[in-house]
């Protein structure tokens, strides 16, 4: 079993192009064994070949380890490989919470060693394809950013050179709201992942379903205030409808709707030249996490399709799809989510072989 490497600025395995769709299985280190174990087994027949995980400090270290190395050899067998995030902005599976101070130095008192041991201890498993210094970063300063994910990066490829390394940016527009990664300081995202440390640039895509008050819903879940959260959310069901009727004459005839000046037409754009930028810099570039609602009426799976195929033309090399709700875990509250026996084995599958 080979190691996933950079070749000429795209994923190959066993010296021939390693084109993927996979599964986010965010919950898969954190569950007991046999569930694991089966999550592990429905994906394999589900078509996936990559598998991505978050594998938060929040369990002393000899324990995530165990872990790690149970699931390394359950996904062997079907040649599986793993895309493993080592950290989360927003604290979720992890026993600290990320701030400015955080970036600044705080990650030295327990992730530093943390993700050094992990990947150090991981560095001859071939399962593993790349490790994610930490899902969804946001920051107000950049320049604290940079030092930190230049230091981390740096580290863990001081003891282990066999695996890929990337951040788990969402890329395209920008962090989740704004700030320092935004459409507006592109500069600022093409300097990180410039770095000599970092070996594939990640986006995130949820632009087919994204909309302001989808966004707004999101913001005020994550600061707790779920009435506004709630209102937001019902505003945005009420504009999906409409919408899910265009998008099925659109299917209809094989294409994907995008209008002009919406927040899914400007998110694709950034996308496209985020995959250019990585081509320039000839680093492979993948889709971490990609999501469609399931909304009643709508082929989702005839969109997946359509919108890999748009993908791969594009120059993305991998394409993660969220989120696999497998034995009853990995669950979205978004819609996004989506289980076996729904459809999307066909496509996946397809995808796989050529």
């Amino acid at each position: 079993m080979d190691f996933v490497k950079n070749t000429n600025g795209g994923f190959a395995l066993g010296g021939k192009p390693f084109r993927f769709v996979g599964a986010n299985v965010y919950e898969l280190a954190n569950l007991e064994s046999g569930i694991t174990k089966k999550i592990i087994e429905d994906s394999a027949e589900a078509g996936f070949t990559v598998l991505r995980f978050w594998l938060f400090e929040n369990k002393p270290l000899q324990e995530q380890i165990k872990k790690l190395n149970e699931i390394c050899g359950a996904v062997y067998p079907h040649g599986i490989k793993l895309i493993i995030s080592l950290a989360d902005k927003w604290g979720y599976l992890q026993n600290y919470k990320i701030d400015e101070a955080w970036y600044k130095g705080g990650y030295r008192n327990e992730y530093l060693k943390y993700v050094t041991t992990i990947t150090g201890e991981f560095k001859h498993r071939p399962e593993i394809m790349i490790w994610e210094l930490i899902n969804e970063p946001e920051t107000d300063d950049f320049n604290v950013f940079y030092d930190f994910a230049k230091a981390a990066s740096e580290e863990i490829k001081n003891v282990n050179e066999n695996h890929l390394l990337s951040v788990g940016t969402v890329g395209g527009v920008g962090d989740k709201f704004g700030s320092y990664f935004s459409v507006f300081n592109k500069k600022n995202f093409r300097k990180l992942y410039s770095l000599k440390s970092l070996d594939a640039v990640s986006l995130h895509d949820y632009s087919y379903d994204s909309g302001v008050f989808e966004r707004l819903d999101i913001l005020y879940r994550f600061k707790g205030e779920l009435k506004k959260a709630e209102r937001y959310s019902k505003l945005g069901s009420s504009i999906e409808k409409p919408f899910a009727g265009l998008d099925g004459y659109f299917l209809k005839k094989e294409k994907l709707l995008r209008f002009p000046l919406t927040l899914r037409w400007l998110w694709n754009i950034y996308n496209n030249r985020d995959v250019s930028f990585a081509r320039s810099i000839n680093k492979p570039v993948y889709i971490g996490e990609i999501g469609f609602k399931n909304i009643p009426g709508r082929d989702r799976v005839k969109i997946i399709d359509l919108d890999i195929a748009s993908k791969f033309r594009s120059g993305v090399g991998g394409i993660m799809l969220w989120s696999f709700e497998s034995q009853g875990w990995n669950k979205d509250g978004h819609d996004y989510g989506f289980g076996p026996g729904e459809g999307f084995e066909e496509v996946v599958k397809k995808w796989n072989k050529i």
